[in-house]
């Protein structure tokens, strides 16, 4: 059998006119996503956000029953994480965020992490992982952290890389043994300022020590990194050398298919 890793919804709220969706919410997933996990032969799923408030709504199928079905959790990157949903006052309008995505993600990741199913975040995916844990952020480096590298720069997007270094017996150590340190992607404003209970760092920023990866210490898998491994799986000339993404994909279908209830083929061996 074939692994199923479902993968959180992006929203677009309020579409630009040009998309012939007036007033309509879009949910979508970036397509270097879906590569990723297909790329190591597993089917992606995105899970779809229902606004229960919506007077649509008749049926749905409950987020149990989505987790049932479904070997792991992606989270995707996207917008800030909202003040509000770790307990703080927002401080600048620009970092507002997403409150509603926050609780459709909380949602998924409550339901996988308490199935003892694998989660993988990325990016905004890490950030709400210490979140859940009750940890909090920092809602803007620059201002937060005095003498930080540049972690986001709009022009550039992915194309602004620094490096990272993977703390000693870590995860990450283990899966990349290679000499430190490496070089990946950075678009990110925000990153965890209170580490949440039970999460150990996996990662920092050397340049300024800015967590860059965190995995959850209990049993399972619950592994958050800030950069996009998505995002250096097909390598034009301007992202040669960045990290690997294979080997963390790997880690996390391994912990799927030792939490699968189905028979792993020689297909998918």
């Amino acid at each position: 059998m074939t692994l199923r890793i479902g993968i959180s919804a992006r929203l677009l709220h309020e579409p630009p006119a040009g998309l012939g969706l007036p007033q309509k919410r879009l949910q979508f997933l970036e397509s270097s996503m879906a590569h990723w996990i297909m790329a190591h032969g597993a089917i992606p799923l995105m899970m779809p956000f229902v606004d229960e408030a919506s007077p649509q709504l008749v049926n749905r199928a409950p987020v149990a029953e989505m987790v049932e079905l479904l070997d792991g959790l992606v989270l995707q990157g996207g917008i800030d994480i909202c003040p509000e949903t770790y307990g703080e006052a927002l401080r600048h309008p620009d970092w507002a965020g997403d409150p509603i995505r926050d609780r459709y993600e909380l949602a998924l990741l409550r339901g996988f992490i308490e199935a003892g199913k694998p989660v993988l975040g990325v990016c905004r995916g890490a950030q709400l992982i210490n979140v859940y844990f009750g940890g909090s952020l920092m809602q803007d480096i620059p201002s937060d952290c005095e003498g930080a590298t540049l972690h986001q720069d709009t022009a550039r997007y992915d194309r602004l890389m620094h490096d990272v270094a993977f703390e000693p017996d870590s995860l990450l150590a283990t899966l990349y043994p290679a000499p430190l340190p490496h070089r990946i992607t950075s678009i990110h404003h925000q990153c965890v300022k209170r580490l949440g209970d039970g999460l150990v760092v996996e990662a920092r920023c050397p340049q300024d020590g800015v967590i860059e990866a965190i995995r959850h210490a209990g049993p399972g898998f619950v592994l958050g990194v800030q950069w996009h491994p998505e995002f250096h799986l097909n390598l034009d000339e301007a992202l040669q050398g960045l990290l690997d993404s294979g080997p963390v994909m790997q880690a996390f279908l391994d912990a799927a298919w030792a939490r699968a209830d189905r028979p792993r083929t020689a297909a998918t061996a």
